[in-house]
């Protein structure tokens, strides 16, 4: 009886560490949204790309000026995920809020969506998004701005670090885009989806090694 008691509390106690892992995680199905949380990536992670500092303007020229600088990490200590961490860090010159920057290629991958807010990371401590939204198929994250709120990514601010833990292997040049009434896009980091042709390569190679396993049979 001492031993069954003992495997029962165990077993609490495993799953208590593990939802309460996952309550500091904002995973996104498809179709979903939620709040980003806190996360001390990419701190202890090996960066390996950077696309520097690279300026967007609304094609209205007029609505917003700005830029973004992504930046990816393997071997993130602070992910669950596996794969690659994409952090990014927006700047809007103005004249009118930013309310929406839509980062994409996140189709079949999963996404923890997250945020790092010391003064380091830019020099100030930046605008937390309100919410981070996930279209239906997937592709696309929209971390959204209240312009009447204190999210508003005004004139003149700068985003926290903005950080996306995820299974991602690889990764691509993007384009992805500002938003507020008029558009604005701007080159990017994201997951490199596999050409149709390598998944077609992995399926032969998979059926290959299916067919020597049954003869090896």
């Amino acid at each position: 009886m001492r031993n069954r008691k003992f495997t029962v509390a165990s077993l609490c106690m495993v799953m208590a560490l593990a939802f309460g892992s996952a309550a500091h995680a904002t995973l996104l199905a498809n179709n979903s949204s939620g709040a980003p949380s806190a996360t001390n990536s990419p701190t202890g992670a090996v960066q390996i790309a950077d696309s520097g500092v690279l300026a967007f303007a609304s094609i209205d020229g007029l609505s917003f000026t700005g830029t973004l600088r992504s930046r990816v990490y393997r071997n993130d200590p602070n992910s669950a995920q596996g794969g690659l961490t994409f952090t990014y860090l927006l700047t809007n010159n103005g004249p009118d809020p930013i309310e929406q920057f839509s980062s994409i290629n996140w189709t079949g991958f999963l996404t923890d969506v997250a945020f790092n807010n010391v003064p380091a990371n830019g020099g100030v401590v930046g605008v937390i998004p309100f919410l981070v939204t996930r279209n239906s198929t997937g592709k696309i994250l929209g971390w959204q701005f209240d312009p009447t709120g204190a999210s508003n990514l005004g004139p003149g601010t700068n985003t926290a670090l903005l950080v996306v833990h995820s299974n991602a292997p690889a990764f691509t040049v993007v384009q992805d885009s500002l938003i507020n009434g008029s558009v604005a896009s701007v080159g990017s980091f994201g997951p490199a989806v596999p050409e149709p042709a390598s998944i077609g390569l992995i399926g032969i190679g998979l059926a290959g090694l299916a067919i020597r396993r049954r003869n090896a049979n």
